[in-house]
């Protein structure tokens, strides 16, 4: 039986998650701020994403793409979470 594909998040996802975002029809940039911080940003023709990193900008395209304009968790969906996890 052949294992199951197994990623971790480390530093070696940042490239496939860059190259992810690309497929998935974004176009990428990395912009650095007047203090030396970087924040990259994905934008297609409706969403622009904004974060530190690519792997979380492939993780906000991920909740773009399945929840949309509702992407926000309702009170609902977020007391369910609390009830199973706990405080986050």
């Amino acid at each position: 039986m052949k294992p199951k594909l197994k990623i971790a998040g480390a530093g070696n996802v940042v490239v496939p998650a860059f190259l992810t975002l690309r497929q998935r029809g974004y176009t990428v940039r990395r912009e650095r701020r007047a203090d030396g911080a970087q924040t990259w940003v994905a934008q297609n023709g409706t969403v622009e994403l904004v974060s530190d990193d690519p792997v979380t900008l492939l993780s906000l395209a991920a909740i773009a793409e399945t929840r949309g304009e509702q992407w926000r968790a309702s009170d609902a969906e977020i007391q369910t979470f609390l009830d199973e996890y706990g405080a986050a």
